[in-house]
């Protein structure tokens, strides 16, 4: 066990202090482990063998990351339709890995094997993005989940310590415990952050800030964050990641963007810069059951300067979420949140959005006010009306609330017609 902690530690070392290699080093190590995984995969893996040699690809062909894009894609919907004997590395038995599922919010959820060391990657992972972020050995962390995850032998000795809270529990639960723990770290979705926020407003609680909060599993729009900087005290960390691949992209204090944890994941937006392409993803780490160029359904915008904060990561300037949650458009264009927070994020009056597309030219604009000012919803509709296409018609509904249940992601647009219009073919590929 304490060998593990020790290697663990060792590893996220390793991994903070590629934020400062140069960028060619970073891409030499990239390129030796994509090269490794690759015929690994190929040997290893029937479903990757099967893949490769139907698209005539052998892992020899790759010379370096100018070439990625000759490497086949993984579909999400070829690994659902593999048994776990044809995604997992032979030889090692899937009813001995630990076992991960995807929501299935698009579906039927994905199931996702890992090894000890996939497990011990995947913590490194997350660790890293914790002390990037200042994060101390001796904080202790409130996370709050559908899932716990696992107590570890040295936190029971009082190293990061973490409690866990269900997101079943009532929100008054969370900020009693925050109460009695007074957590310096917070980590949850941004729907949760959002319910905790208001509950510790409405109760009036005055509580000292964590030095950190973190804020994943969903869209970080906003409205949300500013609630939670006004209410907990502290401006929110907005982490991306993936059930299948971890956490791998992440704001610095800068905030001018997130950083690609280049060291542990190879990110692929296919689009041209300042556009919004499809995120496709390597894992570096995940070898029990490779996850290679993964198209991952969401969509993301690359920002091809470097950031201020010194850190040479690559960085994606937006990350939009889920390709379907956007407005389509009769010419195959789409509309994405940004679109209408500059609009709506005008109003200090609204607290949640939603926006519902039922058929191809309606849209339905659901509101939650926190101050009901005379002639709101009149100014708002005729605001957004006006940047709208034409061909587009709004309707604008205010609401007690916009439910979600437990478990369930916050969606900030919900589109009926979404699947069935693609966007327009962006040329250009931009890698990180």
């Amino acid at each position: 066990m304490l060998l593990d902690g020790w290697k663990t530690f060792r590893l996220i070392r390793q991994a903070l202090a590629s934020s400062r290699w140069r960028r060619e080093d970073l891409r030499q190590v990239q390129e030796e482990r994509l090269r490794n995984l690759l015929m690994h995969a190929y040997q290893n893996v029937p479903l990757y063998r099967r893949l490769y040699t139907e698209a005539g690809y052998h892992p020899e062909k790759f010379r370096s990351l100018d070439d990625i894009d000759k490497i086949p894609i993984l579909q999400k919907d070829r690994l659902k339709q593999a048994s776990p004997e044809e995604i997992v590395a032979q030889g090692i038995d899937p009813h001995r890995c630990g076992v991960v599922e995807t929501s299935g919010s698009t579906g039927t959820p994905l199931r996702i094997f890992l090894g000890a060391l996939d497990q011990q990657w995947q913590r490194v992972v997350a660790w890293r993005i914790l002390f990037e972020h200042g994060f101390r050995w001796t904080d202790r962390t409130l996370e709050i989940r559908m899932t716990f995850g696992r107590q570890f032998f040295v936190q029971r000795l009082g190293i990061a310590p973490k409690e866990w809270c269900s997101i079943l529990d009532p929100p008054e639960f969370w900020a009693q415990r925050m109460v009695e723990t007074r957590p310096d770290v917070i980590v949850a979705g941004a729907g949760t952050l959002q319910a905790l926020a208001e509950t510790v407003q409405t109760l009036g609680l005055n509580l000292p800030s964590p030095r950190l909060i973190v804020s994943d599993s969903e869209t970080l729009s906003p409205a949300t964050r500013q609630l939670v900087r006004r209410a907990l005290g502290r401006d929110p960390v907005d982490v991306y990641g993936l059930v299948e691949l971890s956490n791998f992209a992440w704001e610095c204090e800068r905030r001018s963007g997130f950083h690609v944890s280049a060291d542990s994941h190879i990110v692929e937006v296919a689009a041209a810069s300042g556009e919004p392409g499809p995120i496709i993803t390597t894992a570096l780490g995940m070898w029990t059951m490779p996850m290679i160029r993964y198209e991952t359904g969401d969509l993301a915008e690359v920002e091809t300067t470097l950031c201020p904060c010194g850190r040479i990561l690559p960085l994606l300037r937006r990350i939009y979420g889920r390709r379907v949650d956007s407005v389509a458009l009769q010419d195959g264009r789409r509309i994405f949140w940004p679109f209408f927070h500059e609009v709506l994020g005008r109003y200090d009056e609204l607290g949640q959005w939603r926006i519902l597309q039922d058929e191809i030219n309606e849209v339905h604009l659901q509101i939650v006010v926190t101050n009901n000012v005379q002639g709101l919803l009149s100014r708002i509709e005729s605001d957004l009306q006006a940047v709208l296409p034409c061909e587009i018609r709004l309707r604008v509904e205010r609401v007690e609330t916009i439910p979600v249940s437990p478990g369930e992601k916050t969606r900030m647009i919900i589109s009926k017609v979404g699947t069935a219009i693609e966007p327009h073919p962006v040329s250009g590929r931009e890698g990180l």
